[in-house]
């Protein structure tokens, strides 16, 4: 089966380029063409005989390492062929800003069947992980007993003897692994590496169900069973000699801010809570407003937003209500055949009919779920008004699943209680990855790094409060 490969693309910049070497190297950016944006990144080099050669990748349509033909460059321009087949070839033509600097950054557009779309780049620079090979730790697996639930996890700390303050990670919703990883980038491995290296131990854990941890068949865990499960390690590792059970500390990534909350509010022995990105809106509010910042990215009409909008609040009251889900099953047929209108033809009549419907049948089920109905009407707040320890907000200021500014704003009025720290990391995503726009398309092809600022946060404030203890 031959795959189609939709993009197009013509450069447009400002600076003076002098040869090659500007381009070499690997850039990524966004294709924007009709209302889709895709994420790219694009890997230039010279081959044995002195001629530039590259390839592609397309994250969203699983496609990688698809190689660029009729490469050619000349000053500050760059021109390039991704062919698909002979009847289907997307040509690319631009040129460079800033080239050679860290502000490097490319922007054009591109033509391919009669479509003409535009795209952006910028230089990717892919650093190593920061690892514990250079000092000498102490890592172990555990295992945690939680009623039916056996949970699987790493608890690590430097190998000298001693009592380590600790910090138990959550993960955010759906099935995490205990390094959260997420298309790759570790997120609690690398934060973990880190803390360890300041005299911290750590607990990660599998999810239910994820890795080496068992899961309750025929259940929807909600946020309380989650906080159940973090209880759970709290009891082991208040049986172990090595760790400080006076600064227990839970940090907790999107939904699992959450729990760390739920947890926190009700136990006395917790020192303190790292919120990353946790939501302080009721769910219902939090996902209204991830649709209408996705669909204005997708540049849909005010009318077609607040139509959508009313129609997911309609959907609450079916949840709410446990009523007639075959009117949320018209809800979002209606909604994914308006979405089709933002696409080109060429994209939406390979969408079937069977696909809509699956994918509608995998929302319905979670509508019907516990898990849905308990996460639409939590309130966080509730919850953190309720904790006596410090608490760390960190919100990435580009993040397009929990908004800093909506987010940020509700808990303003902590900002004077003791220990409370709110902190945006500037041009942060959701994952804490330096983002050039936040939305989730980006997270495959960024960086595997965080954006600066986002361990200096954390290191300064648990610095304060350790001083305090």
């Amino acid at each position: 089966m031959k795959t189609k490969i939709f993009i197009i693309l013509m450069l447009i910049s400002a600076n003076s380029f002098a040869s090659e070497k500007n381009f070499v190297g690997c850039w990524i950016g966004k294709i924007d063409i009709l209302r889709q944006v895709l994420s790219i990144k694009i890997c230039l080099d010279v081959d044995s005989s002195k001629k530039l050669t590259g390839k592609i990748d397309i994250p969203q349509q699983n496609a990688y390492g698809l190689k660029l033909s009729n490469i050619s460059c000349s000053k500050d321009s760059i021109w390039f062929d991704l062919i698909a087949n002979v009847m289907n070839v997307a040509k690319f033509s631009g040129r460079i800003s800033n080239p050679g600097t860290e502000k490097a950054f490319i922007s054009g557009s591109f033509w391919q069947m009669g479509m003409v779309g535009t795209f952006e780049l910028e230089p990717f620079i892919e650093e190593q992980e920061d690892t514990l090979q250079s000092i000498p730790i102490h890592e172990e697996e555990v295992a945690i007993r939680n009623g039916e639930v056996q949970l699987a996890g790493t608890f690590t700390r430097l190998s000298e003897q001693k009592k380590y303050p600790l910090v138990i990670f959550i993960s955010g919703s759906g099935k995490q692994d205990r390094d959260e990883n997420i298309f790759g980038f570790k997120i609690f491995k690398m934060i973990s590496d880190r803390l360890v290296r300041n005299g911290y131990a750590t607990l990660r854990m599998d999810d239910r169900g994820t890795g080496g941890s068992t899961e309750i068949p025929g259940t929807s865990e909600t946020i309380f069973d989650f906080a159940s499960d973090i209880e759970a390690a709290i009891e082991f590792l208040k049986t172990r000699d090595d760790v400080d059970t006076t600064a227990i500390g839970l940090l907790g990534h999107s939904e699992g801010a959450i729990v760390a909350f739920v947890v926190a509010s009700k136990r006395q022995d917790i020192g303190f809570v790292i919120s990353m990105a946790g939501p302080t809106v009721r769910g219902d509010s939090l996902i209204v407003e991830q649709i209408r910042i996705q669909m204005l990215g997708q540049n849909a009409p005010d009318s077609l937003i607040q139509e959508t909008l009313n129609q997911q609040r309609e959907i609450y009251n079916i949840v709410r209500n446990n009523g007639d889900f075959e009117r949320a099953q018209q809800i979002l047929l209606q909604q994914a055949k308006k979405q089709l209108e933002f696409y080109p033809e060429e994209i939406s009549s390979q969408i079937s009919k069977t696909m809509i419907e699956r994918n509608i049948q995998l929302q319905l089920e979670s509508m019907r779920s516990d898990w849905f109905r308990t996460f639409i009407d939590t309130d966080p707040l509730i919850y953190i008004e309720k904790v006596q320890c410090p608490i760390l907000f960190l919100f990435g200021e580009l993040d397009t699943q929990v908004p800093a500014k909506l987010n940020a704003e509700r808990i303003n009025h902590l900002r004077k209680k003791p220990g409370i720290k709110i902190k945006i990391v500037p041009k942060a995503n959701h994952l804490f990855q330096k983002a050039r726009t936040g939305y989730t398309y980006e997270y495959p092809i960024l960086p595997k790094k965080f954006a600066q600022g986002f361990f200096e946060s954390i290191e300064m404030w648990m610095k304060s409060i350790m001083k305090q203890k």
